[in-house]
């Protein structure tokens, strides 16, 4: 150091645990500012040189440093997993693949808030923020959470996400990583493709049946997309969704169809019960399931 004491000469495989709005606060008032001197902002940080050469290892502790260091406020359980090498992978398919119109893509936000980040870095224009809203809409979000329910439902787990988004995301992490506690494999362009097309279902589903339903239309929608999955199985065709970034209007009649029928078997089901509370045990998905359509 210039003051003759010990100083760090390069650092290797950085990431920030703890302070991301500090970092992204400091970037961009520069930004706004280019006149400003930052020479005299001094941010205290605390570096910490893990020696541990096992992954699984230094998962644990960054985990750890997020929810111990943050313990004055509230840490949601998707936001210490965010670090994790299947919603990292996740987050580098997205960004490398496109579309089939070949200048749209799908964001998924391993961190919160990394849409936002991600407009204000790029949008640096009107024009700039404009095109790029178009090509990555706000519509083709994609949270951890979000991911979670898209796939429990698709896995006929409607149960497990009517418990809620945090619970749920609990749960699939949980089932995620297997029963031998072992390492998941991380998903290819393929798989990419297919999660993403669960995801235009489920909101396709949801934009069609939220309006016509006067209560409890998360259950509903999560019930209808499982009762969707129970029948047809694995001669569902992703690619199809994924090549129209849409569903078919058949396919649209026939879910407004079922989601009124699951409704009214939720609601007779569930002898007096709230149905939000029903909806989250495994034996309304046996009842719902078994039922006519």
């Amino acid at each position: 150091a210039a003051d003759g004491g010990a100083g760090l000469l390069w650092l290797k495989g950085m990431q920030i645990v703890n302070g991301g709005q500090t970092t992204a606060s400091i970037y961009f008032t520069k930004r706004r500012d280019p006149t400003l001197d930052l020479r005299l902002v001094r941010v205290p940080a605390k570096i910490i040189v893990m020696k541990s050469k096992d992954p699984a290892a230094e998962e644990a502790l960054i985990s750890d440093i997020s929810r111990f260091a943050n313990s004055q406020n509230s840490v949601k359980q998707s936001d210490l997993s965010a670090n994790k090498p299947f919603h990292v992978e996740m987050e580098k398919l997205a960004l490398s693949t496109y579309c089939p119109d070949g200048v749209g893509r799908w964001f998924y936000e391993r961190a919160a808030g990394s849409y936002n980040t991600m407009l204000a870095r790029e949008g640096g224009t009107p024009a700039q923020l404009r095109k790029l809203r178009e090509a990555i809409p706000p519509a083709r979000k994609i949270t951890k959470t979000d991911l979670a329910k898209y796939l429990n439902v698709w896995d006929r787990r409607p149960d497990l996400v009517s418990l809620g988004s945090q619970k749920n995301f609990e749960k699939f992490m949980e089932a995620f990583r297997g029963a031998d506690d072992s390492t998941p494999s991380l998903p290819d362009v393929a798989a990419y493709k297919t999660m993403v097309a669960k995801a235009i279902v489920f909101k396709k589903a949801q934009a069609l049946i939220r309006p016509s339903l006067p209560a409890f239309q998360a259950n509903v929608v999560a019930y209808t997309i499982a009762l969707l999955a129970e029948r047809a199985g694995p001669s569902f065709s992703f690619d199809q969704v994924w090549d129209h970034q849409d569903i078919s209007p058949t396919l649209k009649t026939q879910l407004q169809t079922w989601a009124s029928e699951v409704s009214e078997v939720l609601n007779r089901s569930a002898n007096g019960r709230m149905v939000s509370e029903w909806a989250k045990k495994p034996e309304c998905w046996s009842v719902v399931k078994e039922a006519n359509y």
